[in-house]
């Protein structure tokens, strides 16, 4: 879903501690100034969550976390986000990469953004795969290179 965002509109950014909310949403608002939009560095908790905003930003839980116990209460802490999100019936998007890139996931997500930044191709790795076909394709044309080549092993 992409937000109608008319100048005096205001974003709100929510997530769990440590999930970089305060720097995306001054790197947002300084971007956003410009056009009339606000952002909301908002609450950690759902009980305060931003009805009046008219698009709520969800901080994705990609970043690296320091122990087990903090990645715990981040991941709980964002299941009572989401699932105060959906009873409230708010519109979000959630905000994933880190830097730059996060910055412009914001920012695609509230229709502002251009295109996807490059990324790498995964490696691919056949082992992992487990689709039958996939295997059975491959192994057919290794057989069929070797009989072109005349050999059987």
């Amino acid at each position: 879903m992409t937000p109608d965002l008319p100048a005096g509109s205001t974003i709100a950014l929510i997530g769990a501690d440590g999930t970089g909310k305060t720097a995306l949403a001054g790197a947002l608002a300084q971007r956003l100034r410009q056009q009339g939009i606000a952002v909301v560095d908002g609450p950690s908790i759902p009980m305060a969550l931003p009805r009046a905003c008219a698009f709520t930003l969800l901080m994705g839980l990609d970043l690296p976390v320091a122990d087990t116990e903090a990645l715990q209460r981040q991941e709980q802490a964002d299941a009572l986000l989401r699932a105060a999100l959906a009873a409230a019936r708010l519109p979000f998007a959630v905000v994933h990469g880190r830097g730059p890139e996060r910055l412009a996931s914001a920012l695609r997500a509230l229709g502002l953004g251009g295109a996807e930044p490059p990324r790498r191709a995964a490696a691919w790795s056949c082992d992992k795969c487990s689709d039958p076909a996939c295997e059975h394709r491959l192994f057919t044309d290794l057989l069929r290179r070797r009989a072109a080549a005349g050999t059987d092993s």
